[in-house]
């Protein structure tokens, strides 16, 4: 009986999923505002003494039960959803509560808190399916990291990163006959193309992740996920069609920034109401879908494995 309970619950998601906006949707009102947006989300702007007093909404989290591998018991329960809007820019603004602030991922058993909103590409039409779009039927998604909080991304460099040796603090790890230096930074293809790891003299680096020059290949080759430089701020701006489909865009474009006080995240994300990037969500209209999913990292939540919503409105 109750996995014949279980098949009847999944396949009712499986179909709402494919539905314009459900009639359990919460609706978001973006205030609008002059003048420029804080995207410090403990700015008094968005506080009791600030414009959107009274604007927040909670909504319910959901487990991830669509697909494997699947989350039926994520610790984070609901989130407080506030957004704010002026002639050039749309913000949103989340706040949760988590008892343990996970920002550091350099070890096996580290996972990061993680908070993101998707928005459909296509404003015209049915709402795609919220589980992160589908062929065709692609969404923007924006994916805030509170280890590249941590890491300053938009602001700081590569020696701003967390590495080993911000858990190990005596660590020293030789180069001598393991560990490659390139000075430039850049990859050697070719033996004949630098010295060879013979002639290479031996050193000593305290602070091996914060080196330029240590041998790099997803920093060499350009990966966002390596290379802090390429970050615009601590929030991803990606797109998907569907579980497993998720991609860097070319082009960052958001804006954001998290804080833990009192046991809470509170997250800021914030774009120009239109860009260039065809890749974008464009805010030409007066409203939007809009879904959330936010990642535990003490529970040790990652990838499918999070809290998440259906689609619901933010008028703007």
């Amino acid at each position: 009986m109750a996995y014949r309970k279980f098949l009847i619950v999944t396949c009712l998601a499986l179909m709402g999923m494919m539905t314009p906006i459900s009639s359990d949707a919460v609706t978001v009102n973006a205030v609008r505002v002059h003048g420029t947006i804080p995207v410090d989300p403990s700015d008094v702007f968005w506080s009791n003494y600030g414009p959107t007093k009274g604007q927040s909404v909670v909504i319910d989290l959901q487990p991830q039960m669509i697909t494997n591998p699947m989350w039926p018991a994520p610790a984070t329960k609901w989130i407080s959803v506030q957004a704010a809007r002026n002639d050039l820019e749309i913000a949103v603004r989340l706040e949760w509560t988590d008892p343990t602030r996970n920002d550091i991922m350099v070890q096996s058993q580290q996972y990061k808190d993680q908070a993101a909103i998707m928005f459909p590409v296509d404003q015209a039409g049915s709402a795609p399916p919220f589980t992160m779009g589908g062929e065709g039927e692609r969404v923007n998604i924006w994916q805030w990291k509170a280890t590249w909080n941590k890491e300053g991304a938009g602001t700081a460099g590569n020696e701003a990163m967390q590495d080993l040796e911000d858990q190990y603090h005596y660590m020293a790890m030789g180069s001598g006959s393991y560990y490659i230096y390139e000075p430039s930074g850049n990859l050697v293809l070719a033996p004949q193309q630098g010295p060879k790891v013979s002639e290479r003299k031996t050193n000593v680096d305290p602070g091996m992740g914060k080196n330029e020059g240590v041998f790099n290949p997803g920093r060499a080759t350009g990966n966002i996920l390596s290379d802090n430089t390429l970050r615009r701020s601590p929030v991803e701006d990606l797109n998907a069609e569907g579980f497993s489909t998720l991609t860097t865009q070319a082009h960052q474009d958001v804006e954001g920034r998290g804080n833990w006080s009192n046991n809470r995240w509170m997250v800021v994300f914030k774009r120009l109401l239109i860009t260039e990037d065809q890749n974008d969500t464009q805010f030409t209209g007066q409203e939007t879908p809009i879904a959330f999913a936010v990642w535990n990292g003490n529970n040790k939540e990652r990838n499918g494995q999070k809290a998440l919503t259906i689609f619901h409105l933010l008028k703007y």
